[in-house]
């Protein structure tokens, strides 16, 4: 069985985008191995100049953590990555996959 935890976390997506989206964030991503609690966020910008802008947020942590809070329990987000299109595709022949592995 699925544990609900996971989509908790996608319907959460539609926060965490709304909440960052004036700072370009485009895409949410999770990397867990549920049922162990810790979930890594990646955002995920169109541009590497948003992504260089967002990674250097003091609080990105903080932030991310108090809006994944209110939408799901049971887990602690213990980082955040953020990475932009442009270095996905330049990097990693386009591929998130590839990209977040």
């Amino acid at each position: 069985m699925t544990d609900p935890r996971w989509d908790m976390l996608h319907a959460a997506r539609s926060a965490v985008r709304a909440e960052f989206a004036e700072k370009g964030v485009a895409r949410v991503d999770y990397v867990a191995a549920l049922p162990d609690p810790n979930v890594w966020v990646w955002l995920g910008t169109q541009t590497d100049a948003q992504r260089d802008a967002l990674v250097t947020a003091d609080d990105l942590l903080v932030q991310v953590r108090r809006v994944l809070a209110q939408e799901v329990v049971g887990i602690d987000i213990t980082g955040v990555t953020v990475q932009s299109e442009e270095t996905v595709n330049r990097d990693y022949e386009g591929s998130w996959f590839y990209a977040m592995r």
